[in-house]
Parts: C-alpha cells; structure tokens; sequence
C-alpha cells in the first residue's frame, strides 16, 4: 500500500474515532436524535482482492470499499457498498482496474459483541479504467462484527462479485449510530 494510500485510511480511522466519541454528545448527538438516522451505519475497509479478466488467471489486487447501510429491523438491513481494485496501489483511486458498487440484503445475528452476517444483491462490475458500469452480476458475501464499544466494529468481510470473476476478503471499521442491536 502506498504512503499515500496509508495516510487517506489513517486519516479516516481518525476521523471516524472522533465521530464515535462526538456522536454521543451535544452536537451530533443531538442531529442523529432529531432525525432518527440511528439506524444508519457506515464504514470502511481495505482488502487484498482478485479478479479473472477475461478467462485469464486471477491477478491479485490491492482494493478499498466503502459502506453505507441501513437497519431495518433487528435482523434485516440493506447495505450499498462502493469499491475499488489495482494491482498498482498507487493507482488504486485515481486509475482503478476494477470498479464495483453493490446493493444487498444484510440478514444477521448478533451474539452479545459479535455480530455474524450474510449478504445477497445485486452488483455492478467494471473491470476497464473508466467508471462507466458494465456489468450487472450477483454479489454474495458474509462478515463479522467484532464490537470495541457499542458504536464501533472491526469488521471482517468476504464479498465474490459475478461467480468468482471478482472477490475481496478485508478488513476495515464499521459505525453504528444507534448502536448495535
């Protein structure tokens, strides 16, 4: 991972422990309160990813995702998750290799701090260098939550894109604002 690369992902670790302790005080606490979006979660994660490029063999990738969710019910959520993929990890934000976005179902249990989920959607694959999406595919994944306090997580999370053609394993943080359930 580049330098660069390390201090974007060090930089939001920061970012996102300053929100955890921020959210249960006056300010943004408060803004959550008043707008219930307590159900809302969001995180982040690195992974070491590959990809079969046109029946070739799988070719390593360093890649980064971004996730957006919403809890429905206790057990029920929809997750969007964002990423991208490079074999060059200079190039890893501003020329990927691989873009993806997903929408899923997130259906979980949680066992006091640790939460076992799955995923099942719908994804968007582009394997070229531009961001025009061009290919619909199945997402299927799993992960767990490994609870620090009852906001934030570490998170570990499988995702295979499109019958293997793309799949990452990583690690990375997930923030709850109303806490898990």
């Amino acid at each position: 991972m580049s330098k660069r690369l390390a201090g974007i992902v060090l930089a939001f670790v920061i970012g996102m422990i300053g929100l955890s302790g921020n959210a249960h005080g006056d300010l943004l606490g408060d803004f959550f309160k008043e707008r219930d979006l307590s159900k809302f979660y969001y995180g982040f994660g690195v992974a070491d990813g590959s990809v079969a490029v046109n029946g070739a063999d799988d070719r390593s990738m360093g890649s980064a995702n971004a996730i957006l969710g919403l809890s429905l019910v206790d057990l029920i959520g929809v997750e969007f998750q964002l990423g991208a993929a490079s074999d060059d990890p200079q190039s890893l934000l501003s020329e990927a290799q691989v873009l993806y976005g997903a929408a899923m179902l997130r259906i979980g249990v949680q066992y006091g701090e640790v939460g076992v989920y799955g995923l099942l959607g719908q994804a968007l694959l582009d394997t070229a260098s531009t961001v025009s999406f061009s290919k619909s595919s199945e997402a299927l994944g799993f992960g767990v939550n490994l609870f620090g306090n009852k906001n934030t997580s570490l998170n570990l999370h499988f995702l295979r894109l499109d019958d293997g053609a793309f799949t990452s394993t990583s690690i990375g943080i997930h923030h709850y604002f109303g806490g898990y359930r």
